[in-house]
């Protein structure tokens, strides 16, 4: 994960399938809601009616009636319902690239712009969806994320993690330069724009009222960055944040939207009392989220005793604060998972 430091300088305040989770929130646009760009219904019969019968030639004395002809008839449209999750979802990648901004490593320019490819995960079910952007961490890119970001997207979320061109490895190569961590929060609007756009292979599938931004380690602190900078008019508002293993971002007074600070009271790379701060200067509504004897990284990944609570308790936090779904009590019953992890809130 590299060496870390104290960043300041914000205010705080292709096809996969997959399938697993178990929240209820359906996508807009689908059964009673407003219908999606992407959704059809399916079926709605064309009116039917019933031939009329040709009358009998007339004559003097007519000896038979003409039959009379029923009324058109139309069967009554079906609508599509949206079963609940965990949904299969696709996989695509998105050559991103922000023009406006250049890429600078240690104080040399390496490009006049910034390539910030976006792996992006769709719930296959038409709908609109809620959206998280999410940030990775220094060194590693999202790869140690995928099924945790998979996850999310089974539970009726788009997630889109973009690879940062200085702080992911295998992108940024010789050039990977820490100090980048400062221009990742622009990283994170851009993608966020940039998918909802007309003309996005993947905004017909999102629903831009629902946005929220999550991160780990240094990507925690673009994430609760991007959080609190104003978004620009007419573009998405984050409407909640998650924050793994953070430091506070300090200096500033605009206040963050509600957010879930997790943190393993084990972590070295991140220690505990980073995470705790991070909490205690946030602005309600606000969780915090222990996850006893783990480290760094390990809560995130598939297989390891906290991933279970970690993936239900940030699940449960999207499903309320994004979604517009689930409860608080949700969010409690998830967090509060002895002896892995318990939750506070405030």
């Amino acid at each position: 994960m590299g060496i870390r430091r104290v960043w300041c300088g914000l205010a705080l305040g292709g096809l996969l399938l997959v399938g697993c989770g178990n929240s209820t929130h359906r996508a807009a646009g689908t059964a009673a809601a407003t219908s999606a760009p992407a959704a059809t219904p399916t079926s709605t019969s064309d009116p039917a009616t019933t031939p009329a019968t040709t009358p009998a030639p007339t004559t003097a004395a007519p000896t038979t009636a003409a039959a009379t002809t029923s009324p058109p008839t139309t069967a009554a449209p079906t609508t599509t319902t949206i079963p609940p999750p965990p949904y299969q979802v696709t996989e695509t990648t998105l050559p991103l690239v922000d023009t406006t901004r250049p890429t600078v490593a240690y104080g040399h320019e390496i490009s006049p712009s910034r390539a910030l490819t976006t792996l992006v995960w769709v719930p296959a079910v038409p709908g609109r969806w809620p959206l998280v952007v999410f940030a990775h961490g220094f060194q590693v890119g999202p790869t140690p994320y995928v099924g945790l970001l998979e996850h999310w997207a089974s539970e009726g979320f788009v997630v889109a993690a973009p690879e940062f061109p200085l702080t992911d490895q295998d992108i940024a190569g010789s050039n990977l330069d820490e100090n980048d961590i400062t221009n990742q929060p622009a990283d994170v609007r851009f993608v966020t724009d940039a998918l909802v756009a007309p003309g996005s292979p993947v905004a017909v599938h999102i629903d831009p009222t629902r946005v929220a931004v999550a991160g780990h380690s240094d990507g925690s602190e673009t994430a609760l960055s991007a959080s609190i900078t104003p978004a620009p008019q007419g573009e998405p508002v984050y409407r909640a944040v998650i924050a793994m293993s953070c430091q506070p971002v300090t200096s500033g007074t605009s206040a963050n939207p509600p957010i879930l600070v997790t943190q393993g009271d084990a972590d070295t790379i991140n220690p505990p009392s980073y995470g705790y701060a991070t909490y205690a200067q946030a602005s309600s509504p606000k969780y915090l989220e222990v996850l006893h004897g783990a480290e760094h990284l390990p809560p995130l990944e598939v297989g390891t005793v906290w991933y279970p609570t970690l993936s239900a308790v940030t699940t449960a936090f999207l499903d309320y604060y994004v979604a517009g779904d689930g409860s608080q009590q949700a969010i409690f019953a998830a967090g509060n998972q002895s002896p892995y992890g318990s939750i506070e809130s405030s």
